[in-house]
């Protein structure tokens, strides 16, 4: 692969990829942290650039890297979400809007560490506006399966909040 093939795969894919960094690690705060893990996923790829004919969807593999790259980061820094106390709400002056939107990520972060592997992956590659097509392909399974998996883990989800947690 040329440089400039990869420089015109890169300058496509970098904004999705700050995107779902920044989701995934839930830094809009700093967005100079999701920049760093679109860095480093792009110098995976650059790595692979090699293989990257192999492959069906570059795209596809550089949403896995960069997914793969955040859960180290945070694993790295043990980065795990936890519920506010009272006395944060007065030391960061959050408003309730802001408090329901860190209680809901916190939940979703909670429901989505108890899905099987598998499922949580394919869940979040659809909520990130992957098809079904594309998620079946990169899991190597079925279409029907794919939406078998994806039901499921929504299912459990709500069932979790049904259950508050």
């Amino acid at each position: 692969m040329t440089i400039e093939a990869f420089e015109h795969i890169a300058n496509t894919l970098r904004p999705r990829l700050v995107n779902l960094c920044g989701r995934f690690l839930a830094t809009k705060q700093l967005p100079e942290e999701a920049e760093d893990m679109v860095q480093e996923t792009l110098f995976r790829l650059w790595q692979m650039r090699g293989q990257l004919d192999k492959y069906n969807s570059p795209e596809a593999l550089a949403v896995t890297i960069a997914k793969n790259v955040c859960i180290d980061h945070l694993r790295l820094h043990h980065m795990k979400l936890e519920p506010l106390e009272d006395n944060d709400v007065e030391d960061t002056g959050r408003t309730d809007h802001g408090l329901m939107e860190h209680e809901t990520e916190t939940w979703i972060q909670y429901a989505l560490e108890r899905l099987p592997a598998t499922q949580r992956r394919m869940l979040t590659m659809r909520s990130e506006g992957m098809t079904i097509d594309e998620i079946s392909i990169i899991c190597n399974t079925t279409k029907q399966s794919t939406r078998t998996m994806i039901s499921a883990a929504r299912r459990f989800m709500l069932e979790l909040l049904r259950k508050g947690g």
